[in-house]
């Protein structure tokens, strides 16, 4: 058996790893990329075809396919995007949604079994150190994601440039910012843009920060969805503080997240005077959220085996890894 991940290539999904680790921690040969890629793989009608979904209304012959909704459709007329994908993508063996409620939203009923398969952190997440942090930036805040208009990032820079503050207070910002965003702040004191790193690169910098901007979307999809970044900030054992998105307070609540909940622009309320007390937060409270776990309680490797013939090399492969003390 193998398996060949089929993703769209124009996000960033940290699943693709977690499910490639443990599917390979089981024996099994794992391959991903987009459409042409899979086209390019030699005797693709042999493999388990999994599929972090796009719009796919053909694929090439595979002996079981998973459809896996990480997220629901972006930009203008999303709504409309998801009923099509609902209306038009081919018939896949399973499926696969993040939670109930992203399920609930693209209301399929044709009879396909599905599962949930809810959002993980990295298993070597709990064993990331100050010391491995040492050459890593740090500031009194960070933030690791998006930057976007769409999203309204530049609300939030906003507020921490207008705010009476010490200008040798850092806001250390991980990840590609939109071009006006970058042009509009670049040379704001204490902004700094690191721009793309590693995921353990901008873990490390997290770890050397001193509070941890967990800052989501109020609208459509990103009120269906969980925040990647609240479960890592929380894995690291960091003092958060996030904006009051449904899904920030919904997560939190849920998963008894310590944060301290501001309203959209986040530094508004910071610098307002008043004082805050924020409170660390006890990773061995979530470290049921490893992705090894998550993957395992969720029934997709028992699903992918049953249909294969391989149920007992997934059963020999995770026994003998607890075994040795692989897992936590």
């Amino acid at each position: 058996m193998s398996v060949f991940i089929l993703h769209p290539g124009k996000a960033n999904y940290p699943e693709i790893e977690a499910y490639s680790d443990c599917l390979t921690q089981r024996g099994v040969p794992v391959e991903h990329g987009d459409l042409s890629a899979l086209n390019r793989v030699a005797e693709n009608r042999r493999a388990v075809l999994w599929c972090i979904m796009g719009l796919y209304r053909a694929l090439p012959p595979a002996r079981f396919v998973v459809h896996d909704y990480r997220s629901l459709s972006v930009g203008r007329m999303a709504f409309v995007k998801d009923w099509i994908k609902r209306a038009l993508n081919a018939r896949p063996n399973l499926r696969i949604f993040q939670n109930v409620r992203m399920r609930d939203a693209m209301g399929f009923s044709d009879g396909v079994p599905s599962l949930l398969l809810p959002m993980g952190v990295p298993d070597w997440i709990f064993d990331v150190t100050d010391d491995d942090a040492t050459s890593m930036p740090a500031g009194k805040f960070c933030y690791i994601g998006e930057m976007s208009r769409e999203r309204g990032f530049h609300k939030v820079l906003g507020a921490f440039r207008d705010a009476r503050r010490d200008p040798s207070e850092a806001l250390i910002l991980v990840g590609r910012p939109e071009p006006s965003i970058l042009d509009e702040f670049r040379d704001v004191p204490g902004i700094v843009f690191t721009g793309r790193v590693p995921q353990q690169d901008a873990l490390r910098i997290v770890r050397r920060s001193d509070h941890a901007i967990c800052y989501f979307p109020y609208h459509r999809p990103h009120c269906f969805q969980t925040p990647t970044k609240l479960l890592e900030y929380a894995a690291l054992g960091k003092s958060i503080i996030c904006n009051d998105a449904p899904s920030n307070v919904l997560a939190a609540r849920e998963l008894d997240i310590r944060c301290h909940v501001t309203g959209p622009r986040i530094f508004d309320e910071l610098f307002s005077g008043a004082p805050i007390a924020l409170q660390r937060n006890d990773p061995r409270k979530i470290v049921s959220l490893e992705w090894s776990r998550v993957i395992e309680r969720s029934g997709v490797l028992e699903r992918i085996g049953a249909a294969t013939g391989q149920a007992a090399v997934m059963t020999h492969q995770r026994e003998r890894g607890n075994e040795g003390g692989q897992t936590r």
